[in-house]
């Protein structure tokens, strides 16, 4: 695979008055999506997916107690869709949370589901690490999930196959418009990886969208094509196009770990951000920080 990411020589830097921090107090946030004329998000050490308005009044909390949620889509008839840190898909409808299917395939059972996506059939995609992740063992990680992970399809019948193998932590998808398409951050990788959509929804041979020199994260698509990539090590979100033309950058005051395009005219960014190094519990028990913010930052392109 080719297509490392360069800089457009007239790339844009989003400027600071752009932008508006709407929410803060979280803890970790994560999983961000719009829908109809709210912004979904998970603040997963908090164990909630919160629902919000565009100036980011608070306008729902779903609990799930001792559970970690990551990613959030819904089936064509409205049914939540979580994934996250644990074996198992869930889901919710009007607030009533249930296992939707145990992640496991081949005899392997996934210890992190991550992020997932519905196509216009309402087969669900799922970002899986393949095997065992030891959060407190972070620096060893990218070599054990190296080739690990793998993109998993649960079908109509409920029937759970593997479409896609050869990532290292893959991350947040997106479906493109015409539905033809799925394009995957592979974090560890350090890429965005993109494949065909087979009528029966497997996956064609993985091709490269872009390759980069730090760790993807979060991701989100707008109408002319470009991909919104949070990279948290650095601390921005780039706007790629396909084949790795960077065209915009926003820079962030701490690590950035989501995007997603919405708002009332979807030119709306909004980025969720942390200091994960400051939110680590206190031995003394006391209370831990909450850096958590959900910033907004106007853009040129509307959501896809």
């Amino acid at each position: 695979m080719t297509n490392s990411a360069t800089f457009d020589e007239e790339y844009r830097m989003v400027d600071e008055e752009s932008r508006t921090t709407i929410i803060d107090g979280l803890i970790f946030p994560e999983g961000l999506r719009w829908r109809g004329d709210e912004l979904w998000f998970c603040d997963i050490e908090e164990h909630e997916v919160i629902t919000a308005d565009a100036a980011g009044t608070v306008r729902g909390r779903l609990a799930f107690p001792g559970e970690y949620p990551i990613g959030l889509a819904w089936t064509p008839d409205g049914a939540l869709i979580v994934g996250g840190r644990f074996e198992r898909l869930l889901t919710s409808r009007n607030g009533e949370i249930h296992v939707l299917r145990d992640i496991e395939v081949d005899g392997v059972v996934d210890s992190w589901s991550n992020d997932t996506v519905v196509d216009v059939a309402g087969r669900i995609y799922v970002s899986s690490f393949g095997k065992a992740y030891d959060l407190s063992d972070h620096g060893s990680n990218e070599q054990k999930l190296e080739g690990a992970g793998r993109i998993l399809l649960v079908d109509l019948d409920g029937n759970i196959r593997k479409v896609a193998g050869g990532l290292s932590m893959p991350n947040t998808m997106q479906i493109t418009p015409d539905g033809g398409t799925l394009i995957c951050c592979d974090s560890f990788a350090h890429r965005v990886v993109k494949y065909a959509i087979q009528r029966d929804g497997s996956l064609g041979p993985g091709q490269l969208f872009a390759q980069f020199d730090e760790m993807t994260d979060g991701s989100t698509l707008d109408r002319a094509g470009g991909l919104w990539v949070a990279f948290p090590h650095v601390k921005q979100a780039r706007r790629v196009l396909d084949g790795g033309v960077v065209t915009d950058v926003i820079e962030f005051e701490d690590e950035v770990f989501d995007v997603a395009l919405g708002g009332p005219a979807g030119i709306s960014l909004f980025a969720a951000t942390s200091n994960l190094a400051a939110t680590t519990p206190p031995a003394d028990g006391s209370e831990r920080a909450r850096p958590g913010r959900i910033i907004r930052i106007e853009v040129d392109v509307p959501a896809a």
